[in-house]
């Protein structure tokens, strides 16, 4: 232990003795300053992945108009995602989106054929508010095709260190119908971003597979 002796005081007119008391008080103040990226570190060690699907004769909710509609053909939508983390918890609110694209190589120039969008997540069902759900558009025709749909929220992200936090998520049928007929194996990409804030997100991608025959569309 070293003793602080007295001195006199230099020209300056500071005591030595004032100096060692100002660094002691200093050393909390760079702890703080340290600890403070940790919560940003554990977020750059999440991962983020799809690990759900159900394949059924599925009875899906319509998000436009109410009601549901069961399919007659075998039927695939993911149905959960996790996400995954590295050392150091997560905790925090994340904003979550899902975006559900039209299905490629189907052609229907006029009249309208249903898409997929978002009928609860995490439990939650989804609102209007939420939802868009946007076909094409042509003059003379209108609307045509399949929807493009969104769904935006809010999700409490609490992940321990290397531990992962599930995310149960159900699809429902989004846009209208004016029964036309699609005679080709659909397949309409999912898209999941949950972005933390500052940059930082994470994606993941699954698909719906609706075959001829569904009854759904």
């Amino acid at each position: 232990m070293t003793d602080v002796v007295p001195t006199r005081r230099e020209s300056d007119g500071i005591d030595r003795r004032t100096i060692i008391k100002g660094a002691a008080w200093a050393v909390p103040v760079m702890a703080v300053a340290v600890a403070a990226p940790l919560a940003a570190a554990s977020v750059n060690t999440s991962g983020l992945a799809v690990t759900g699907t159900q394949t059924a004769l599925l009875t899906l909710n319509l998000l436009d108009g109410g009601g549901a509609v069961t399919a007659t053909a075998l039927t695939t939508v993911p149905t959960e995602f996790t996400i995954t983390n590295g050392a150091g918890a997560i905790n925090q609110t994340a904003t979550v989106t899902v975006t559900i694209g039209r299905p490629a190589g189907i052609n229907i120039p006029t009249g309208r054929a249903r898409g997929f969008g978002v009928y609860s997540l995490n439990g939650v069902p989804s609102t209007s508010g939420q939802r868009t759900a946007v076909y094409q558009t042509a003059p003379v025709v209108g609307q045509f095709g399949f929807p493009l749909t969104t769904f935006t929220t809010t999700l409490p992200v609490n992940v321990p260190s290397n531990g992962t936090q599930r995310v149960p998520l159900v699809l429902g049928l989004a846009g209208t119908s004016t029964g036309v007929a699609v005679s080709a194996l659909a397949t309409f990409p999912v898209t999941i971003v949950v972005d933390f804030g500052n940059g930082l997100t994470r994606t993941a991608t699954s698909s719906v597979v609706v075959p001829v025959g569904a009854g759904i569309l």
